[in-house]
């Protein structure tokens, strides 16, 4: 039997989310500090910690929170075997790219800092590795799909995308070289015997 969320606590735990995005978007993740995300949502510090256990549990609240507003109907078009597996693939890491990765790079950077380095989302990149394998693989039967799958996601990094926007790269720039590596997976001659 699961149990049931109150109203009220919901529609704090919202408030709370909707309020540390906003600042963390307005000042950067590094400059708030848990007292200024309960003042201004307007609720206890306590009530901070009781819901989310420390600043890491937050912002992992609210990264699931992104990821699970996209990830069901990106993972059925990726898997949708009525559109050709290259504009599946395609599809979903600019779709990747555009909704995840540009909005979440803040919230991504600090999980990845404040985990000491470890996949706080592992399960989830899993499932989504394996996903884009299987289509990879639909695309490109000659080729290792699943080495494929992690190099494509792993251009997708917060800390990879950091770096190259770090040296002059725009987001635009970075997006189009994403999307231009990825094509060239599904079109490469096959892999040498």
């Amino acid at each position: 039997m699961t149990v049931r969320e109150r109203a009220d606590a919901a529609h704090n735990r919202r408030k709370i989310l909707v309020t540390a995005q906003r600042l963390f978007q307005d000042s950067g993740v590094d400059h708030v500090s848990m007292d200024d995300i309960a003042q201004a949502a307007g609720v206890g510090k306590g009530t901070l910690f009781r819901r989310f256990g420390n600043r890491e549990g937050l912002i992992g609240a609210l990264f699931q929170q992104l990821t699970e507003d996209w990830q069901q109907e990106a993972l059925d078009q990726l898997a949708d075997p009525g559109e050709d597996p290259r504009e599946r693939v395609l599809g979903f890491v600019a779709s990747l790219f555009d909704d995840i990765v540009v909005p979440g790079r803040p919230l991504l950077r600090a999980l990845e800092r404040d985990s000491g380095g470890s996949h706080a989302n592992l399960e989830r990149y899993l499932l989504w590795q394996s996903l884009l394998a299987r289509a990879i693989a639909e695309a490109r039967p000659d080729t290792d799909a699943d080495f494929l799958a992690h190099t494509v996601l792993g251009v997708l990094r917060a800390d990879f995308v950091d770096l190259l926007v770090g040296t002059g790269m725009s987001i635009d720039a970075v997006r189009t070289g994403v999307l231009t590596l990825t094509a060239s997976v599904l079109t490469a001659a096959p892999e040498p015997g």
